[in-house]
């Protein structure tokens, strides 16, 4: 790199032999060309609040990196407009541990582990291309970048899943920034993909019924598991979270706790009569309360099922299989039980309301519209001459 006008010296840690008795400071020498002037600069940031020796070596060393950035990237310390306050020097990997210790508290369970996924795809990203020890400092918006494209071209997310991502890690950055532990935020000014809000669809009744025979016979845990969602509109993560104890198979309810419900309020649902050949046949009542009813590989168990999105790879293998249309994904169970049950009810909409756990009228008829079930019978009906 030209360095016009200065010249300095890579940055050494000063550790006396590693001494931990003594306060350990990186330092350089920097010269001004035109002025002659040169001088020892030292810098002890966070190093020595460390007594043990690999973890100070760690701090001192990311002290090191960042000088080296900030001297490459035109730093002098002779002029006093370019001197920045000091960020703590995390690399890359300590960084994200450290804001998501102090950013999940005030979250969600649910929302918990959404973070956790985005962060984890991010730190395989960064480990497979060599940055996963890079400084806080070293990380651009140029790597952001790079990144969240590989999200659309290498694992085929949709614009909304891109921006989903996008947006946590550009929170997670806002707080690394507010802490002043770096300088700029490298996700925040990139562009979100344009999201495609398509129409929920359903499966049609011949598509129902072949991929009921073939779940049957195939993985009959993920039979259990779509006519569960079909017949009680619960969530695909809701689902995975419920416990044994939430079913109440006396009084015919599902209970939803607030800690995995999606508004963070406890709900419940019935259980209707089409289901409950389903529920006896899954034998509910010879596991403990707190076993996950779909835990691990979707079988009854005290472990929890890991990421729910394998549940739709899973179900997408068996939609493919059919030559079904690849626009009807696991939804589409729940999409279709509620088409049946909009005619099933003589289309009271209230108690779909119910069912879906809408907190309005209008947000169910919205969704019933956008499943082609509310038409406007009064005009289609009249004799227009």
């Amino acid at each position: 790199m030209s360095r016009l006008n200065y010249s300095w010296t890579d940055p050494v840690v000063c550790h006396y032999g590693y001494d931990l008795t003594k306060s350990w400071f990186v330092y350089f020498d920097f010269t001004d060309d035109l002025t002659k002037r040169k001088k020892r600069f030292q810098f002890r940031g966070e190093i020595n609040k460390f007594s043990n020796k690999e973890e100070r070596i760690k701090e001192a060393n990311g002290l090191k990196r960042f000088w080296k950035l900030e001297l490459e990237n035109g730093w002098n310390p002779f002029m006093k407009d370019r001197v920045k306050k000091l960020p703590i020097h995390y690399t890359i990997f300590e960084g994200l541990d450290a804001v998501l210790k102090v950013h999940l508290p005030t979250l969600q369970k649910r929302t918990k582990e959404t973070y956790h996924y985005v962060v984890r795809l991010f730190k395989e990203w960064l480990t497979k291309e060599g940055m996963d020890n890079i400084s806080l400092a070293e990380f651009t918006k140029q790597d952001a970048q790079v990144y969240l494209d590989t999200l659309i071209t290498e694992r085929g997310y949709s614009g909304r899943t891109h921006n989903d991502h996008l947006i946590i890690l550009a929170t997670l950055f806002n707080v690394m920034l507010a802490k002043e532990w770096i300088i700029k935020n490298p996700f925040k000014k990139i562009d979100r993909r344009p999201a495609q809000i398509g129409r929920n669809i359903a499966f049609t009744d011949s598509e129902k019924e072949e991929l009921r025979e073939l779940l049957m016979k195939k993985d009959e845990r993920l039979f259990y598991f779509t006519q569960i969602m079909y017949f009680t509109f619960i969530r695909r993560t809701e689902l995975a979270r419920l416990r044994v104890g939430d079913f109440d198979l006396v009084n015919k309810t599902i209970i939803i706790p607030s800690n995995i419900s999606k508004n963070g309020e406890q709900e419940s649902v019935v259980i209707p009569v089409g289901l409950e050949p389903i529920l006896r046949r899954m034998r509910l009542d010879h596991y403990p309360s707190g076993y996950y009813v779909f835990g691990r590989h979707l079988f009854t168990s005290d472990v929890i099922y890991s990421n729910v999105n394998h549940i739709s790879t899973r179900h997408n293998k068996f939609v493919k299989q059919l030559e079904i249309h690849s626009s009807k994904t696991l939804y589409s169970w729940k999409h279709s039980g509620v088409c049946a049950a909009y005619y099933a009810t003589g289309k009271d909409v209230y108690a779909l309301m119910r069912q879906l756990r809408h907190k309005s009228l209008e947000t169910t008829m919205v969704y019933l519209k956008s499943l082609g079930l509310i038409q406007n019978d009064v005009f289609r009906n009249a004799m227009i001459a």
